[in-house]
């Protein structure tokens, strides 16, 4: 659900406008709209789903390293709680899971282990510092 949706930014300026204005009001926003405890807890939910791929010495099927992927694009965009919903959907258990979407998924190469995906997580975590 999108609240207080004003059109994108080169919808709401003016010829000349000020885009990194824009960019930096929004991206405030976006900082201010997620307190730290919730920004720790989905850090908390994506790392302890890592910590069980590595407890089950595998790494992720395609579903759950799709999942891992969004999730992490989302936090990095300050998106939380879609990245939340996308930590979800990787814990879906396989008789769960969209039948289609596992066949989009499954036709992807695999690039990402346990330890690229906790790369990127630190990454997150140190630039809300």
């Amino acid at each position: 659900m999108i609240l207080g949706f004003a059109g994108l930014p080169s919808q709401s300026v003016g010829r000349g406008g000020k885009r990194a204005d824009i960019h930096r009001a929004s991206s405030t926003l976006e900082s201010m709209r997620y307190s730290v405890e919730q920004k720790a807890e989905v850090h908390a939910t994506l790392e302890a789903i890592l910590d069980r791929l590595d407890g089950m010495t595998r790494g992720p099927d395609p579903w759950e390293e799709t999942c891992l992927v969004h999730a992490l694009n989302f936090l990095e965009s300050g998106l939380y709680d879609r990245a939340l919903k996308e930590l979800d959907e990787c814990v879906l258990p396989a008789g769960e899971r969209s039948p289609w979407r596992e066949q989009q998924i499954n036709r992807n190469p695999r690039r990402y282990s346990v330890g690229r995906l906790r790369a990127r997580l630190d990454g997150v975590k140190a630039a809300i510092r």
